[in-house]
C-alpha cells in the first residue's frame, strides 16, 4: 500500500491526475505522519479482558494484576486494537472508504487523499490544502510527528524516510 500512496503521487495516466506543478497550491504532495505511543490510544475489549503483572519494583509479591483498560505494547491484541482505533477515526470521523483488498489503505473520495497506515506511520498523499487538512484532524486526536512534506515545489521536501526505506522526490526535465 505505501508504493501504492507513492505512485499515485506523480502518476498522470488515466482518471488519476495529481497536479504537479510546482507554483500551485494544489500540488500533490506526499505526507508522514508517526503517531506517538500509538497502542496507548486504543481501548481494550472489555469482552476480552488484559491482564498484566505489575513490575517487581512494585513489591507486591505476584498477588496482584493490573487490567489493561487501554493497550500496551507487547500484548497479543495491541495490534488488532491499534488498528480498530484508527480505522474507525479515519472512517467514521473523517470521511475515508477502506481498501477492499488492503486494509490498510484508505481513500477520502471528496478530499481526493489516499493514505497507507502501517503500524504508527500514515503515508498519504494529495493537493498540499488537503493534506494539512488531514494533518490537522488526525492531530487532534493523536499525538504525533510530522515528517517533510514532499512535493515538487521549491520549498517541498525532497527527501524522506518511512519503513526504513529513504524516499526522494526528484523533478525530471
Amino acid at each position: 500500500s505505501l508504493r501504492t500512496v507513492l505512485s499515485m503521487a506523480v502518476t498522470t495516466m488515466g482518471k488519476h491526475r495529481p497536479c504537479l506543478d510546482p507554483g500551485s497550491p494544489n500540488r500533490a504532495q506526499i505526507s508522514f505522519l508517526d503517531v506517538s505511543r500509538a497502542y496507548f490510544n486504543a481501548k481494550t475489549d472489555p469482552s476480552e479482558p488484559c491482564y498484566v503483572e505489575p513490575p517487581a519494583e512494585e513489591g507486591d509479591d505476584g498477588k496482584h494484576c493490573g487490567l489493561l483498560l487501554r493497550h500496551m505494547y507487547g500484548t497479543r491484541p495491541a495490534a488488532d486494537g491499534w488498528q480498530e482505533e484508527y480505522s474507525t477515526m479515519l472512517i467514521q470521523e473523517l470521511g475515508f472508504l477502506q481498501g477492499g483488498s488492503s486494509p490498510n489503505l484508505f481513500h477520502h473520495p471528496q478530499r481526493k487523499i489516499v493514505t497507507s497506515v502501517h503500524g504508527d506511520d500514515f503515508t498519504s498523499t494529495g493537493a498540499s490544502h488537503q493534506l494539512d487538512w488531514l494533518e490537522s484532524e488526525v492531530a487532534k486526536r493523536y499525538e504525533i510527528t510530522i515528517g517533510p512534506r514532499m512535493g515538487p515545489g521549491s520549498h517541498d521536501g525532497k527527501e524522506a524516510t518511512v519503513l526504513n526505506r529513504v524516499v526522494r522526490w526528484i523533478t525530471t526535465a
